[in-house]
């Protein structure tokens, strides 16, 4: 497979700057050339992969300075490059302090030195891409073991993670989304706020029974609760808002009421949206023509391609090719690795002991295992399991 090549965006009205960049640089990696700021940024939005970021001060529009600290919300992991011929300690101050600049340049730049240049800020941006996607997954981890020990004390809040994280993701791959981070994140920590919404009140709305204005108004803010325990989180910044959004129609209905609406609203949030009513719709074997029925009634809601698309993925979400690795299992000839299908529920009052989609560990097993000692839990349960072929060492 080919390497992909970096992403070089010039924002400079100055021909000559373009066609040198172009010349010096083009056969190496892709170089995207602008005159101006505002064209620059909507190129910005749909390329977070950008790895470098060339300006000059006077750039028509906001702005060489301005446009380096909106490129900096946009793709924070492009490294920033100021070159001009403003060699102001005003400027020079503006560039540093308020740009975020990572280098300085002065027109006219010898070849050499912006090759220099160059080098230098690809480097930064690999570093800063390093560091990012170690955090990530340090993050990931934690946030894991959250939902993991939060859903033994609110299963029912969290009951539909597993399933939502595998259908966001099949969808995520059909829209060409090259990040998914932000969109696990989000699916993952959904229902915090649900989970801190009191009992009767959920049991009530699910029930589609009606709800006191002051209920309703509870409800509501559940997305709110969300937000605020999450924002203050490094690199939750963004996966706070979307959650904020995830009840927004596309039509503009839903929480909050003066938020943005149809293409506005982030595809994240927008997927959140989708999918979470959907589980609501579909039966426990996965989504079916009838619960994409049920969402058409009010399809306004959801952004239409979207619901299209998710009709043509998730319908019918077990194939026959998966069906072959069903099984009905006892408790204890359960096995780490093995998925549930079915919600997991006591033998007497058919409380939720662990929801559907999850993926077994040792300890969901003992978990299991505890409450069938205690209460009982009903059995068999449909799982799905993938047998693994022993490896058998040979006599050396």
């Amino acid at each position: 497979m080919d390497k992909i090549a970096d992403l070089v965006v010039v924002a400079d009205p100055d021909l000559d700057v373009q066609a040198g960049f172009q010349r010096l640089f083009g056969a190496q990696m892709k170089v995207v050339c602008f005159s101006e700021s505002d064209p620059a940024l909507v190129f910005l939005k749909k390329n977070h992969g950008t790895a470098v970021v060339f300006t000059c001060f006077n750039l028509p529009g906001r702005g060489g300075t301005a446009f380096l600290r909106t490129a900096e919300t946009i793709v924070p992991l492009a490294t920033r490059v100021m070159l001009t011929r403003e060699t102001s300690a005003e400027a020079i101050k503006k560039t540093i302090n308020e740009g975020h600049a990572f280098l300085y340049l002065e027109k006219p730049c010898q070849q050499g030195d912006l090759k220099s240049a160059m080098e230098a800020a690809l480097y930064h941006h690999r570093q800063l891409a390093k560091e990012r996607a170690l955090l990530e997954r340090t993050l990931a981890g934690s946030v894991k073991l959250l939902i993991d020990m939060m859903a033994l004390f609110h299963p029912d809040a969290f009951r539909r993670t597993g399933t939502v994280r595998k259908q966001a993701l099949k969808l995520a791959k059909q829209l060409d989304m090259k990040k998914t981070w932000e969109l696990e994140m989000a699916v993952m920590l959904s229902p915090i706020g649900e989970a801190l919404l009191p009992k009767q009140i959920l049991a009530r709305y699910r029930a589609a029974r009606s709800l006191t204005e002051q209920e309703r108004d509870i409800l509501d803010r559940a997305p709110v609760q969300t937000r605020d325990l999450l924002k203050n989180i490094p690199q939750l910044e963004k996966v706070s808002e979307y959650l904020y959004l995830s009840g927004r129609g596309f039509n503009g209905s839903g929480f909050p009421k003066d938020g943005p609406v149809g293409e506005d609203i982030p595809m994240v949030a927008r997927i959140i949206k989708l999918l979470t009513d959907l589980w609501y719709a579909s039966p426990d074997s996965g989504p079916d023509a009838a619960a994409f029925e049920a969402l058409a009634i009010n399809r306004r809601k959801y952004d239409p391609k979207l619901l299209a698309l998710a009709m043509t993925v998730l319908v019918d979400d077990l194939p026959e090719s998966r069906k072959k690795h069903v099984a009905q299992c006892h408790i204890r000839s359960l096995r780490p690795g093995d998925i549930l299908l079915d919600d997991a529920l006591t033998e007497s009052n058919h409380e939720l002991v662990l929801s559907r989609g999850h993926t077994l560990t040792p300890t969901t097993i003992r978990r299991l295992e505890h409450f069938h000692q205690a209460s009982g839990v009903r059995q068999p349960l449909l799982v799905e399991r993938h047998e693994v072929e022993k490896v058998v060492k040979e006599p050396v």
